[in-house]
Formats: C-alpha cells, structure tokens, sequence
C-alpha cells in the first residue's frame, strides 16, 4: 500500500460506508461464493471472508479507545531546528481545535476461553473483530453489534441466548453446504454480541454453545505500533495487519482523521506523488531527520524509527506542524 492508497482509505477525505453499501458487498461475495462453489472452489479463506462481511454490516460498532499510553521522553525539532516541548506541542493546533493527551490502552471486552489467544482487527470506523483461529483452518470470530431492526437479512430466526433476544442465521454455498453461522444477541440491555462459526464450527449448536461460554473479560490488545499522543476525545476507528497501521477518528467528525503506518524500512516517496502538494522541509523527530510535507488537506511524515523501522504518518490540517511531529516522536514499536 503506497502513501496515496492510505491517503484515499484513511485521509480526511477517507469514504464512509453505508450499512446499505456493506449490504451490497456481503451481498455481491455471497453470490460470488455461490457460483464457486458449484465447481467445488470454494476456498476456506473466502468463506471465513464471508462471514466477517457478514459482520461488519449487520449495524454500527462499539469503538474501542486509543492505543497504549507511552508518552515521548525526547524533544522533537519544530521546522527550523527549535525544540518543541511535550507541554508545547499539546497546545491547541493552528485552527484551535486540537489538543494532544496521553493516550490509554485499548481493549476488547469479552473473551471466549479454552479458544487460545486471538487476533485482532477493525476497519475505520467498524467494530473490533475478535478472530479465534484453529489449526484444521477453522475459526470462531467474535465482535459487538447493534442490530438494525429494519434491515433484517431473509433467513434468519429468532432465538434466545440464556434468556436473552438473539438472532440466528446460517450462510449457504452453492451447493446448499452451510459455510458459516452467524449468532447476534443481547448479552445485556443495549449490549449486543455477535458470534460467527466457520469451518467445524459452522453450525447452530455450535455457535449457540460457544455464546454460552463468552465472558466479561477484557482482553488488552496489542499493536505493533505504539502512539502515546492522540487528540484529546479522538478514538481508535480502525487498524490492520496486526495494528502496523492504526487510525484515530474524531467522532465529532469522522472525516477528520490521524492514521500511523509501520514499514520494515523508512521510505522516501516523492513529494510529487502527494495530492495538493504546498511545501515540504526536514525536521528532526527523537533525533533522527524526518521529512514533513504540508499539503492543501493534510499533513505527511515520514522518518525511521529507532529500530530501523519506518513510520508514515497522515494528520489533517488542524494540527498544527510541532503537533505532527509530537505525535511520531510518541510512536514506539513493539517487539513481543
């Protein structure tokens, strides 16, 4: 993915889906899924795709918090070769609007024992999906919902989960085998759980006797980068591939965005490639160069990190330059 791609997904001008149009998406794999598996293509990765689709647009998620509190314990260089303190970089930015706080460690509420430890992800703005993989390629995935009870899917039937409302439904290939099976309930008032089955677990008892095992126990989730500076009310709205890219949203207003993307090496893309591009100079971020370019929207960092790593960084124009450079001077890696 280049700076352009994490630009038009994560920017300030990053699309919001519609649940109507993650509907369309499902509904499109479906019939993808449909017509591969009449010749027996069907792989396990498409069906375990199909289901978390399935997830993703059966309503809005519950948003998690920010990442792991680490704040900066270097000075970082404003442009010009200043010093910028932690105290002066938290300052409102040039449009008053941005003030930098501690960020605090994310986690997901509930846990399913005797499944091992899972993976986590989540798309901007979407739930945090909980995956449990097994080694026969099967897997359990868990994730908060909100029902939309005007758009309820053909298929599905009412159920109760340990006295309380759910909603079953299974997911069919083309030759009529169930591929997965999606549960939706409300563990508490207004707290709503979604559990998807693939592979061995793709079945109603299955999914109905996994729901009875979920427990209030969050679990703490882990990132491969760090941020320890985040916009004081901004949330986590989404992160992948292990958390090498984390995006931070302003729930005021959600095309206002700040997205950190890890790469083994420090990159060096062209100033030509950005769109609305104003001007762009070297700074000093924990003692290393970075280079930082302003551009009509947005702002772009890109510097190594003190292992050798790269870090990019896209923050809309409300922040102020110093507050940029706060923010990838608080970005660690984690190496567990």
């Amino acid at each position: 993915m280049n700076e352009m791609t994490l630009l038009d997904t994560y920017g300030p001008d990053g699309p919001q889906l519609s649940v109507e149009a993650l509907q369309q998406a499902r509904r499109r794999l479906l019939a993808e899924v449909s017509a591969a598996a009449a010749d027996g293509s069907v792989h396990p990765r498409r069906r375990r795709l199909v289901a978390r689709v399935a997830v993703a647009a059966a309503g809005v998620a519950v948003l998690v918090a920010a990442t792991l509190a680490v704040m900066p314990d270097t000075t970082a260089r404003a442009p010009g070769g200043r010093s910028v303190t932690a105290d002066a970089a938290t300052q409102p930015g040039a449009a008053g609007r941005i003030r930098l706080v501690a960020a605090t460690a994310p986690q997901f509420p509930y846990s399913l024992p005797g499944l091992g430890t899972p993976s986590f992800t989540a798309d901007p703005g979407g739930p945090v999906i909980a995956v449990y993989p097994a080694a026969d390629g099967s897997d359990v995935v868990l994730t908060t919902n909100t029902p939309n009870e005007s758009q309820r899917e053909p298929g599905v039937r009412d159920v109760t989960v340990d006295g309380r409302p759910g909603r079953l439904v299974s997911l069919f290939g083309g030759s009529g085998t169930v591929v997965a099976v999606q549960l939706t309930w409300e563990r508490q008032p207004g707290r709503w759980v979604t559990i998807v089955g693939n592979g061995r677990y793709a079945s109603e008892q299955a999914v109905l006797r996994l729901a009875s095992t979920v427990v209030d126990r969050p679990q703490r989730i882990s990132f491969k980068l760090t941020v320890g500076l985040v916009p004081l009310g901004w949330q986590l709205g989404g992160f992948k591939d292990g958390g090498t890219i984390i995006t931070y949203l302003d729930p005021a207003a959600p095309s206002h965005s700040l997205s950190a993307r890890w790469t083994p090496q420090p990159e060096t893309p062209r100033d030509s490639d950005v769109e609305g591009f104003q001007a762009s100079q070297t700074v000093t971020v924990n003692g290393r160069p970075a280079h930082l370019v302003r551009a009509v929207q947005f702002w772009r960092l890109t510097t190594a990190l003190a292992d050798g790593s790269g870090l990019m960084m896209l923050a809309p124009r409300l922040f102020s330059a110093d507050q940029v450079i706060a923010v990838a001077g608080s970005v660690r890696v984690n190496h567990s």
